[in-house]
């Protein structure tokens, strides 16, 4: 209840102070495990991808916004679950793979860490890794004026446009440990989001 309260308030209030325009949404499967593959270059990512994509979300978020006991309990409302940063957490991406082989979708930058200028960066292989033990789908997600509204070390945001494009879901087939392959989807699914970026 909670998500669905605050998702459409927060749609709404993006449409209004930031004119928010949201293309290829039909490409987004209404059923089944799918991972929400986006660039990130500012704060507002995660909810801006949470309202644009017509599915409910689970997120992962860095583990110490959840070192505060209401704040940590909001995010579990809305779906977020905590990750490591330092090194790979085997427990957030096998609660991760659960949700995923349940049926959900989840929401990965497959950067890992917010652009310092906007441009796209390396992808890391954990994406790979997600798609390769779930069999899930992966939409590219390209989200653009976020760090224009809310740049590094910003307090408050600025009123510019965002625009969310979403791509063709990408397929791949469903395998056991292979680091190659996984690399191999992790640059593929960040190709796609490159080529949804406006010229």
């Amino acid at each position: 209840m909670i998500y669905f309260i605050s998702r459409n308030i927060l749609k709404l209030l993006f449409t209004i102070f930031f004119r928010l325009r949201i293309t290829g949404s039909e490409n987004c499967p209404k059923s089944g495990p799918l991972i929400i593959a986006s660039n990130h270059a500012s704060f507002f990512d995660p909810l801006i991808a949470g309202f644009a994509v017509p599915r409910p979300l689970n997120f992962m978020a860095r583990d110490s916004l959840f070192r505060n006991k209401i704040f940590g309990k909001i995010l579990m409302a809305v779906n977020a679950f905590p990750l490591r940063r330092e090194g790979a957490d085997l427990g957030a991406m096998r609660l991760a793979i659960d949700k995923l082989c349940q049926g959900n979708a989840v929401l990965i930058f497959p950067e890992g860490t917010r652009s310092k200028d906007g441009s796209l960066g390396e992808p890391r292989a954990g994406i790979g890794f997600l798609a390769a033990a779930s069999g899930a789908q992966i939409l590219p997600c390209y989200i653009k004026g976020s760090m224009a509204v809310l740049p590094r070390g910003a307090i408050f945001p600025r009123f510019k446009k965002i625009s969310v494009r979403m791509g063709k879901p990408l397929k791949f087939d469903k395998m056991d440990s292979c680091k190659e392959y996984y690399a191999k989807i992790a640059s593929q699914t960040m190709a796609a989001i490159g080529e949804l970026k406006p010229c």
